[in-house]
């Protein structure tokens, strides 16, 4: 699996990096959430490229997928609702993730949870 940030993704990413680094998550089921959110029937409502301090990814982001800005973790599980290519990337004010010919979210959110 692979995904791919394009160039105004990747710039905010290296901003978040820049005093101190990150390893990040892709968590799409609220699993690093600070809220109480309610599931819906399958559990994937907001897709979020999460940063968390270096070397401290929590043991439940089971995965690894390759990208342009260095391995991303996922949970394993939620496999079946990401495509072997994605991009990452900004279309207007909002950063979407694209699949294989098909949009997977419109509205992601880059999230510094250090």
């Amino acid at each position: 699996m692979n995904i791919s940030f394009d160039e105004t993704v990747k710039s905010r990413l290296a901003a978040l990096t820049k005093n101190k680094s990150a390893d990040f998550v892709l968590d799409f089921d609220h699993t690093l959430s600070r809220e109480n959110v309610g599931q819906d029937c399958c559990g994937i409502t907001r897709y979020r490229v999460v940063a968390v301090a270096k070397g401290q990814v929590p043991t439940i982001f089971d995965g690894k997928i390759s990208s342009n800005f260095g391995d991303i973790f996922y949970q394993k599980w939620g496999k079946m609702y990401l495509d072997e290519t994605m991009q990452i990337r900004m279309n207007g004010t909002l950063i979407e993730i694209m699949g294989a010919g098909e949009l997977i979210a419109p509205n992601i959110e880059l999230v510094d949870f250090r």
